[in-house]
C-alpha cells in the first residue's frame, strides 16, 4: 500500500473530484452530516478553519485549509474488500498517521496530527484501465478542538504510516511497489519510442495516455517543454526518475539511438580486364623525346576553417556563436550538470558557457534560468577575456561560471503554512 499526502489551498475541487468523479463511491463522511453535497462539505471545513483563526497567536493567517490523501493498495491486497473494509482502512490510516511523530529539520519539537478527530471524507475510485481501486481522502486542517494539524514533512510521515500498515497486514512495502511501477513505466516508454516511425513528442504523450498513464508536461516562460511527470494512481514520477534518457531534453536523442540509420557501403567500380590482342605488332618509328621530367601540378589543399559555429536557441532568440576549434573540446568534454538540477543537460551547460565566451551575457543568463538555474551568482559587469589570459583559460572560466549560474535555486524552508 502507498499513502500520499498533499496540502491544498482551495479544497472545493478536491472534494468534488473525490466524491463526484465518474463511478466514484462515497466511502465515509466523518464529523459531518450524511448526504451533504461536496460544495457544502468544503464550506463547512473552510468556515471551521476561519472560526478558529482568531485563536492563533503565532504565525501568519492559515491559507491552506485542506489536506488531500491518496491511499493505493495493490490489486491483490484488497481483492475482497467491501465498502466497510475501505472505511476501516481509512480510519486505520488516519489513526496510524496521527500516532507517527517526527522532528522536521530545523525544529526541536516532535510534530503530530489529529486527523482522526478532524472533519474528513473519502471516495473510492477505480482505475479506468486496470480496474485497481484506490481511496481519495480530504481532511480539514483544523481539528474539532480548534488545533491546527501540523503538516511539516507530512509526506514523509504518510510513508512511515503506510509502512506500519503494510507490516501489520503482511502487504508489500511502498518502496517495492514504487520501484515495480517505475520499471513498468520505463519499459513502456522505451516500447513507445521504439514503435514510433518518426519522433513526435505529442504522439509520444498520446500513446502514454492511451495506456492509462497521467502525463503532465511542464513548459517554461517561452512555451518550451522542459519536463514532464508520468504516473498512475498514487505513483507519479518525474521523467528523470524513470530514467535520464526519458527526460524531455533527451527524448529525441533516445529515439534516434533506438532507430539507427543503416550503414552505407561504398562499392568501388571494378576496372575492366583487357585481354592481350592476338594481332601482330606493327613496328613504329622511334621519335625523340625530351629527357626533362614532366612537372606535375601540385594539388591545392582545401582551406580548413579554424572555427566551429554553434547555433544556440535561447529565450532571447537564436545566437550563432563561433568557437575556435582549438578550445571547443573544453566545452564539449568538460561540462557537468550542477548537483540538484534535474532539468539541465550537459549540452545546456556547455551552451551557457559558449554564450559567455562570445559575450552574450543576457542570453546565457536567460538560458540557464530556463533549464532550472538561478541559484548561483551571475557574471559581474565587465565580464570578458582578460588581457593576459589565453583562450583555454578563459574557456574554463566561462565553463566554471556556467556551472555556477545553472545551479538550482535553494528551497526556502520556514514555518509558513
Amino acid at each position: 500500500m502507498i499513502m500520499l499526502a498533499k496540502v491544498v489551498p482551495y479544497g472545493g475541487n478536491a472534494v468534488r473530484y473525490a466524491l463526484e468523479k465518474e463511478k466514484a463511491k462515497v466511502v465515509k463522511v466523518n464529523h459531518m452530516p450524511e448526504g451533504i453535497d461536496p460544495t457544502a462539505i468544503w464550506y463547512m471545513m473552510k468556515h471551521h478553519c476561519q472560526l478558529h483563526q482568531q485563536d492563533r497567536t503565532v504565525g501568519r493567517a492559515l491559507e491552506r485549509l485542506m489536506v488531500q490523501f491518496v491511499i493505493s493498495p495493490s490489486k491483490g491486497e484488497t481483492a475482497n474488500f467491501t465498502l466497510k473494509d475501505w472505511a476501516d482502512l481509512q480510519d486505520e490510516s488516519l489513526e496510524t498517521l496521527d500516532a507517527v511523530g517526527l522532528i522536521p529539520m530545523g525544529m526541536k519539537k516532535e510534530v503530530k496530527t489529529n486527523f482522526r478527530n478532524s472533519m474528513n471524507v473519502s471516495g473510492l475510485h477505480s482505475d479506468s484501465k486496470s480496474g485497481t481501486l484506490h481511496l481519495h481522502m480530504d481532511c480539514c486542517r483544523v481539528d474539532l478542538e480548534g488545533n491546527t494539524n501540523d503538516v511539516h514533512d507530512l509526506h514523509i510521515r504518510a510513508m512511515m504510516a503506510a509502512e506500519i500498515i503494510n507490516m501489520r497486514h503482511g502487504w508489500k512495502q511502498p518502496k517495492e511497489i514504487r520501484d515495480m511501477r517505475k520499471e513498468e513505466i520505463k519499459d513502456f516508454c522505451e516500447y513507445t519510442l521504439q514503435k514510433m516511425q518518426e519522433f513526435d513528442i505529442d504522439f509520444y504523450f498520446k500513446m502514454l495516455r492511451m495506456k492509462g498513464y497521467e502525463v503532465t508536461p511542464r513548459y517554461d516562460k517561452s512555451k518550451k517543454l522542459v519536463g514532464y511527470t508520468i504516473g498512475k494512481n498514487a505513483s507519479v514520477f518525474k521523467a528523470s526518475e524513470v530514467g535520464r534518457r526519458f527526460m524531455a531534453t533527451q527524448l529525441e536523442a533516445t529515439w534516434k539511438k533506438l532507430h539507427p540509420k543503416p550503414a552505407q557501403i561504398n562499392v568501388k567500380p571494378v576496372a575492366p580486364i583487357v585481354s592481350p590482342s592476338s594481332r601482330p605488332v606493327r613496328p613504329t618509328a622511334q621519335t625523340t623525346t625530351s629527357t626533362r621530367p614532366k612537372v606535375q601540378p601540385l594539388a591545392q589543399p582545401k582551406p580548413v576553417s579554424s572555427f566551429t559555429t554553434f547555433n544556440i536557441d535561447t529565450p532571447k532568440g537564436s545566437k550563432a556563436v563561433e568557437i575556435p576549434n582549438s578550445i571547443k573540446d573544453i566545452f564539449l568534454n568538460e561540462a557537468q550538470i550542477p548537483e540538484g538540477n534535474e532539468t539541465a543537460t550537459i549540452e545546456n551547460v556547455a551552451h551557457v558557457a559558449m554564450l559567455l565566451f562570445a559575450g552574450y551575457i543576457d542570453a546565457a543568463t536567460s538560458l540557464s534560468e530556463s533549464c532550472g538555474g538561478g541559484g548561483g551568482s551571475a557574471p559581474e559587469s565587465g565580464w570578458g577575456k582578460k588581457e593576459d589570459e589565453d583562450e583555454r583559460a578563459f574557456a574554463r572560466r566561462c565553463l566554471q561560471m556556467a556551472h555556477s549560474i545553472c545551479k538550482p535555486k535553494p528551497r526556502q524552508r520556514g514555518y509558513h503554512r
